[in-house]
């Protein structure tokens, strides 16, 4: 399998080193038998497109972040099937985070789009809640002829498949990544998604005037940032809600270093998600929800608060809060620093969670 790739520029190499993340492990399989995904439900079977599975790596705990090889001795078609948990953004994000990662491998042979990427209707779904794509190379001696890549919500899941394929032609290669998606055995009653659009550049990027300062709290605001958190990670799934019913435009703000990016909601002006990689690890950025409760307790004298929250599969990081919206750049700085002001596990019945009384 090839691993997840991150381009090991400083700063992306940084915010990894920032996430709490195990390192890779093979999982154990079993020659011509299914593998089933434990929390979502989803089974994949022993061969996919006619590729027997050979192997399978966690890249988190708990089967939180998985990612399944079907790439046999001889094979024409390469086929990788990845399962990680929802944590933030939105299906558009995260489908155009493997697509810049697939546009600027030399591997793909600088790939151009065959065609627009479209929406889709995950199987068992009736909303087009996930996007495809496919693209054809342009350089010579490319080894691909074409390669797919596909992303869907499912529930509190995201399932991504990547298709390259030796031989086949574009149009070839969507015929078979239809054939593989019915393949797979998908859940029957998967949480509903609002409609995917795909990404579009920001019209107008942010601009930041002046830099952040930290905001030292002497410790309130640190446990009531958590136990926000921490109070939204124990609601359960089918209490929580469910979001917008209509499509939301996200767009890319700016490009960073090789697979780091920011992206805004709704061309919002007061926050972004500084995404790198293309597995589900992003910073949220934005004003803090302890801001209406300090303004009921400090009535006018309450300041406003930015926070800074590092999201990953199993545990959200809050870093010292911000005075103002902090640039990505400062965003990173921080995060790089790691001046973390609490940490709250996300998954798993023995949730914890660690203020820093210390930061300062």
């Amino acid at each position: 399998m090839r691993s997840r790739w991150i381009n090991a520029s400083i700063m992306a190499f940084m915010l990894v080193q920032a996430a709490p993340a195990a390192a890779q492990q093979d999982i154990a399989i079993k020659h011509g038998e299914a593998w089933t995904h434990a929390h979502s439900g989803m089974t994949v079977p022993p061969t996919l497109g006619g590729n027997a599975l050979t192997r399978a790596k966690a890249y988190a705990p708990d089967e939180l972040d998985v990612g399944l090889s079907f790439e046999p001795e001889g094979a024409e078609d390469f086929i990788s099937f990845y399962v990680f948990r929802n944590t933030n953004g939105a299906a558009p994000v995260w489908f155009a985070q493997a697509q810049w990662a697939i546009e600027n491998r030399d591997i793909y042979g600088g790939p151009k789009l065959a065609a627009p990427p479209r929406a889709f209707a995950p199987p068992g779904q009736t909303v087009a809640s996930g996007l495809r794509a496919v693209y054809a190379p342009q350089g010579d001696g490319a080894p691909f002829t074409s390669t797919a890549v596909v992303l869907a919500p499912v529930g509190d899941w995201y399932v991504k498949l990547r298709v390259s394929s030796q031989r086949r032609t574009p149009a070839e290669l969507d015929t078979l990544v239809d054939s593989l998606l019915a393949e797979i055995r998908w859940p029957q009653q998967a949480a509903g998604a609002p409609a995917a659009l795909p990404v579009i550049p920001c019209p107008a990027p942010l601009a930041f005037d002046k830099k952040s300062k930290d905001m030292i709290g002497g410790g309130m605001e640190e446990i009531l940032a958590a136990a926000l958190v921490s109070a939204a990670a124990n609601v359960d799934s089918d209490e929580k809600d469910p979001g917008p019913t209509s499509p939301v435009q996200w767009c890319r703000d700016r490009q960073m270093d090789n697979n780091v990016a920011t992206y805004r909601a709704g061309e919002a002006t007061d926050a972004y998600l500084l995404t790198f990689g293309d597995n589900g690890n992003g910073v949220s950025v934005g004003l803090s929800g302890v801001n209406t409760i300090m303004a009921e307790i400090e009535g006018k004298k309450a300041k406003p608060r930015y926070s800074v929250t590092l999201h990953t599969a199993a545990e959200d990081v809050n870093f010292v809060a911000q005075d103002r919206l902090p640039s990505p750049d400062r965003a990173a700085d921080i995060v790089n620093a790691n001046r973390r002001a609490s940490t709250v596990s996300t998954w798993g019945k023995d949730r914890t969670v660690e203020i820093n009384s210390s930061i300062k």
